[in-house]
C-alpha cells in the first residue's frame, strides 16, 4: 500500500480503517451492532492487506478497547490514531491542559498501548486555550505517550487561530467526498500551504457513492441525519434545514454514467477521485466486513479527463453546499 508523509515524518497507508463501527454489539445511528469477533477479523485483514492504520475516538463509544484487544500482540506493527473530546456528549466543555493529559492516560489504558501516533483534537472547541493546550500536547509528545497532534474538523478561522501558536499539526481530519466538498473554499488551500495533510472521513458519504441507492428513502434513517438531507427526512435530524435532496441525486445520476463509460465501479472511482486530490493524505473507509474491507483497499488509478468530470459532475451541489463544513448541526461548528 501507497504511502503518505504527515508533517514530523509520520508515515502512513493513502488507506486508513476507520473504527467507529467497532462498538462491541452496540448499535448507533449510522452502524448497526458489530461484535468484537467482527471488529478482529476486519483488523485481521487490514494488516493481511498492509493497511496498518486505525481511526478511533474517545467519542466512538467502546472503539478504544475493542480495538486495542484486537491489537493485542501487534501494536508495534500498527499506527494508531485517536481523538479526544465528547466526553459529556455534544456539549463537552473545553479542555484544560490537566484534562488533555487525563484524557490521554485514559485513551492509553483502553488501547492498552504506551503511546499513541496521532492524537486529535476532535473539535477546535474542545481547548480551553490554544497557546496552553497546545504547548500540553506538545509535552506529551516529549514524554513519548504521542508521537504527533493532528487535527479534526477545524475550519479556516480555528487553523488560522491555531497558527499563531503553532504549525506543527501533523494533519485535519475533515469530511470530504465528491458529495461534500466544502473544504475546497478555503480549509484544503490553508492545510495544502502549511503541509497540514488531509485525511479524509466519509469518503462514500455512508454508502451514498457506493451507487446502491436511487432516491433518499432507500437509505437507513440514519444516514439522512446530515444537511444533505431534509430537516424533516428524520427525527434524527439536528440541522434543522431544507437539504439539498434534488441536486444530491442529480448529481449521483451524473456520477453513475461517468462510471459506467469508465468502466469503473462507482464506489472505486469515488475513492480514486479523493486520492487524486492534493493534499489529501489518506481516506479512511469504514467496513462491516473483512470483505469490504478489502474490496475498498484495491485503489485505481483515474485518468485526468475522468476525475474532471466527476468535479464537473457535483459543481453545482458543491456551489449550493457553499461553506458549510459541518454535515449535522446548525450552525457550523466547524468555523
Amino acid at each position: 500500500m501507497e504511502l503518505s508523509e504527515l508533517a514530523g515524518g509520520l508515515r502512513v497507508p493513502k488507506i486508513c480503517v476507520g473504527c467507529w463501527q467497532f462498538n462491541d454489539n452496540k448499535s448507533n445511528a449510522s452502524w448497526e451492532a458489530q461484535s468484537y469477533e467482527v471488529s478482529k477479523s476486519i483488523v485481521d485483514k487490514a494488516f493481511e492487506l498492509g493497511l496498518n492504520f486505525f481511526d478511533t475516538a474517545q467519542g466512538y463509544g467502546g472503539s478504544e478497547v475493542i480495538l486495542g484487544k484486537c491489537l493485542q500482540g501487534r501494536r508495534q506493527d500498527a499506527i494508531i490514531a485517536s481523538k479526544f473530546g465528547f466526553r459529556e456528549g455534544i456539549n463537552t466543555p473545553p479542555y484544560s491542559p490537566e484534562q488533555i493529559d487525563e484524557a490521554i492516560t485514559a485513551c492509553l489504558e483502553k488501547l492498552q498501548t504506551t503511546y499513541v501516533d496521532l492524537m486529535q483534537v476532535h473539535f477546535a472547541h474542545f481547548l480551553k486555550d490554544n497557546k496552553e493546550c497546545i504547548e500540553e500536547l506538545k509535552r506529551q509528545i516529549g514524554r513519548g505517550r504521542i508521537k504527533q497532534y493532528g487535527l479534526c474538523n477545524y475550519g479556516p478561522n480555528n487553523l488560522k487561530s491555531l497558527f499563531e501558536h503553532d504549525t506543527s499539526a501533523a494533519s485535519n481530519q475533515m469530511g470530504y467526498n465528491l458529495l461534500w466538498r466544502s473544504l475546497e473554499h478555503e480549509v484544503l488551500p490553508i492545510c495544502r500551504e502549511k503541509k497540514v495533510g488531509i485525511l479524509a472521513y466519509s469518503p462514500l458519504q455512508q454508502g451514498l457513492l457506493s451507487g446502491r441507492f436511487n432516491t433518499p428513502e432507500e437509505l437507513p434513517e440514519g444516514r439522512r441525519r446530515g444537511k444533505l438531507f431534509s430537516g424533516d427526512s428524520t427525527k434524527m435530524s439536528r440541522h434543522g434545514q431544507a437539504g439539498m435532496e434534488k441536486e444530491v441525486f442529480e448529481a449521483l445520476g451524473r456520477i453513475r454514467d461517468i462510471c459506467s463509460k469508465a468502466d469503473v465501479p462507482m464506489s472505486k472511482a469515488s475513492l480514486a477521485w479523493l486520492l487524486q486530490q492534493e493534499g489529501v493524505a489518506s481516506v479512511i473507509v469504514g467496513c462491516r466486513t473483512p470483505e469490504q474491507l478489502e474490496e475498498n483497499s484495491k485503489i485505481v488509478k483515474l485518468s485526468d479527463d475522468v476525475v474532471k468530470q466527476l468535479t464537473e459532475a457535483t459543481d453545482e451541489l458543491k456551489a449550493k453546499l457553499g461553506k458549510t463544513l459541518d454535515q449535522w448541526v446548525h450552525p457550523d461548528r466547524c468555523d
